[in-house]
């Protein structure tokens, strides 16, 4: 009996606990629903001088950059960032342990934020005013102290207080020189890459409580699969989404942002699997490059055209979203219905760029007084030509070369903060829609 008593309180220690908030709020309808990665992110400074000494340090030549390289050491991460910086694109790549990414974090400052679509996405919305509904695969207490007050919340893991698996994003500015041994070259484009090893995130528990909560969703975000390497973990997960999937309203909009795979087949059955549930899909230019697997001039009308077509013809849903900082575009099924949802996301990601996550409402208004980027009218332009106004509706970018100090992180999770509220009913915004006159936001 003692025994039995001692294997019953392992088994209680060792599952994961469902926990469950509702953030203080008494909404209780969610109409938007977002799952299921959030993260802890160390955003750091960007400083030249500590990466040219790293080139230095360690030696590293011209003819070893590859963003492609295998993350076992920080010798490699500055290898792979390298990668990114010489042609100005970004992505996220896993390493083999915790201890290499703080490692390498603990050479510059930074702050600690919080990350993962899902949660950037909310806190952006939250910024406007709009209250959601989130689940988070991990809590530690910066999830905790952190979160914002427009968010409820429900994970299904223990609280691991100070035992976080950070993700170290560094982000590099256009024009940036970089030289070093055989190394000299000039920074395209500003971009950011995101270098972890996040056991929460590999996982991605998932809650079932979380269906009883978003009953009433009317948009539903599905993200954060990019992180899970087992393909037997991910068809589970991918089974429990589309068992959530079915029990929503028949009305309720369903979006998945795809995030960036390392592992591109890993990406496609991803996309394959949800397909059949989903009204949109949603990626960035760097990921639709990923899968045509080639590169894309994204001024080029051309070059962009066959892409989409090529993706869409991949993915198999009614509705391609696509968005870059030069333009924004929706591919497929009416295109059209989504314009305000497009522009949203928009001037939701460009107010990011220029303020970062701190933005007020006014600040998001002002946004929208910015003129589109003269180029990106006539690539707008052209591309509609190619691809016929029926399939497409293409937005242009915004100018924001005024812009000093650019914030490139979190700018598609920001853009789909702006793309859902878009999706509601002018009824289901105002009933979302907080007070915001305690003053939380900092």
């Amino acid at each position: 009996m003692i025994t039995f008593f001692i294997w019953i309180i392992i088994v209680v220690n060792i599952l994961p606990k469902k926990i469950y908030k509702e953030g203080g709020s008494d909404i209780m309808r969610h109409y938007i629903a977002m799952g299921f990665q959030n993260t802890v992110d160390f955003e750091l400074e960007w400083d030249p001088d500590i990466l040219h000494s790293l080139i230095d340090s360690y030696q590293i030549h011209e003819s070893e950059i590859c963003c492609d390289v295998q993350i076992r050491s920080e010798r490699d991460i500055i290898i792979a960032l390298l990668g990114y910086m010489r042609s100005g694109t970004g992505g996220e790549r896993f390493t083999s342990s915790d201890s290499i990414v703080r490692s390498f974090a603990d050479r510059f400052s930074y702050e600690i934020t919080l990350g993962g679509t899902p949660v950037r996405a909310a806190e952006s919305m939250g910024r406007l005013g709009y209250r959601c509904c989130l689940h988070a695969c991990s809590f530690n207490r910066y999830f905790r102290d952190l979160v914002s007050p427009t968010v409820d919340w429900i994970t299904s893991v223990p609280d691991e207080g100070d035992a976080f698996h950070p993700h170290v994003i560094f982000q590099f500015p256009k024009g940036a020189h970089i030289k070093g041994n055989d190394i000299d070259f000039t920074v395209p484009r500003s971009n950011r890459a995101i270098f972890d090893y996040d056991l929460p995130s590999k996982r991605l528990m998932i809650n079932e409580d979380f269906r009883a909560m978003i009953k009433d969703a009317k948009v539903f975000l599905a993200a954060g699969y990019n992180v899970i390497e087992d393909k037997e973990v991910l068809k589970r997960r991918l089974n429990t989404t589309i068992q959530i999937m079915e029990e929503l309203s028949p009305e309720c909009i369903t979006f998945y942002e795809d995030g960036g795979h390392e592992d591109i087949s890993i990406g496609l059955l991803t996309i394959q699997t949800l397909a059949p549930h989903l009204d949109m899909l949603s990626l960035n230019e760097d990921e639709l490059q990923g899968y045509v697997q080639h590169p894309v001039d994204i001024t080029s009308a051309e070059e962009v055209a066959a892409a989409v077509k090529e993706m869409y013809e991949q993915a198999k849903v009614p509705l391609l979203i696509c968005h870059s900082a030069y333009w924004a575009l929706a591919y497929g099924v009416q295109p059209r219905n989504v314009q305000e949802a497009l522009e949203g996301g928009i001037w939701m990601a460009s107010t990011r760029f220029r303020i970062g996550s701190r933005f007020t409402e006014q600040d998001y208004e002002d946004t929208k007084a910015i003129p589109a980027r003269h180029s990106s009218i006539g690539f707008c332009r052209r591309l509609t030509s190619l691809l016929g106004e029926e399939r497409l509706l293409c937005l242009p970018g915004l100018d924001l070369n005024h812009v000093g100090r650019p914030v490139t992180i979190g700018l598609g999770d920001a853009f789909i903060g702006g793309f859902l509220p878009g999706l509601l009913s002018e009824e289901e915004k105002k009933y979302i829609r907080t007070d915001r006159s305690a003053g939380k936001y900092q």
